[in-house]
C-alpha cells in the first residue's frame, strides 16, 4: 500500500482505497480509559449535553462477509463512558462500499479525547504503527440493536483527498444475562 495515497497497488491501480485503523499497542497500554465529559457551557450545552450512556454501553460488531471486522466496546465507569476499538483495515470503492481486503487485524485501544457531539460518540484512536496519523470516528447509535462507525475522514492525513466512506453497520451483542 502506498501511505501517502492510501491505494493499493495489486495490478488493479486506483480501483479502491484502503485505509487502516490500528491503534497504537504502546499508547494502549500506556492508558486504561478515557472519561467523558460533555461540553456544559453557552449554546453547545444543550447540543452536547450528556445522553444517555446505557445507549452506547455494549458492544458492538460490525461484519463483512460474514466475518466479524471491526468490534467497538463501550462500558459505563464512573458515570462516564470507556472503551476500546480493536484494530482492522478497511477497504472501499469509489463509492465509499467495502471491499474485498476489509479484515480483522490483532490488538485493541482505549478510546481517547472522547467527547459526544450532537448525540454522537466522537473519538480518535491510534493507529497500530506510532508513526502514523491517528485516526477519528464517529459512532451513532440507531436503535437498541444497531450503530453507525463512521471515519471522520476530514482530518486523515492519510485519507485520500477523493475518498468517500459510508457508515459501518455494527450490531450490538446480545448479553447473556
Amino acid at each position: 500500500m502506498d501511505r501517502r495515497t492510501g491505494t493499493t497497488h495489486h495490478g488493479r491501480k486506483g480501483q479502491a482505497s484502503r485505509f487502516g485503523f490500528a491503534p497504537s499497542l504502546l499508547i494502549a497500554c500506556l492508558l486504561v480509559s478515557v472519561s467523558l465529559r460533555a461540553a456544559q457551557s453557552g449554546s453547545d450545552a444543550a447540543k452536547d449535553a450528556m445522553p444517555d450512556l446505557k445507549t452506547f454501553v455494549g458492544t458492538w460488531k460490525a461484519n463483512f462477509n460474514g466475518e466479524v471486522f471491526a468490534i467497538l466496546v463501550l462500558r459505563e465507569e464512573r458515570g462516564s463512558l470507556a472503551g476500546t476499538l480493536n484494530n482492522f483495515d478497511i477497504r472501499v470503492d469509489k463509492d465509499g462500499n467495502l471491499v474485498d481486503g476489509t479484515h480483522k487485524d490483532s490488538g485493541d485501544a482505549p478510546l481517547l479525547n472522547a467527547r459526544f457531539r450532537s448525540g454522537a460518540l466522537v473519538f480518535v484512536v491510534m493507529q497500530k504503527d506510532q508513526y502514523a496519523p491517528s485516526t477519528e470516528w464517529k459512532f451513532i447509535p440507531k436503535s437498541a440493536e444497531e450503530g453507525e462507525l463512521i471515519p471522520l475522514l476530514d482530518h486523515q492525513a492519510n485519507a485520500p483527498k477523493d475518498m468517500i466512506a459510508k457508515p459501518i453497520r455494527m450490531v450490538r451483542e446480545r448479553s447473556s444475562k
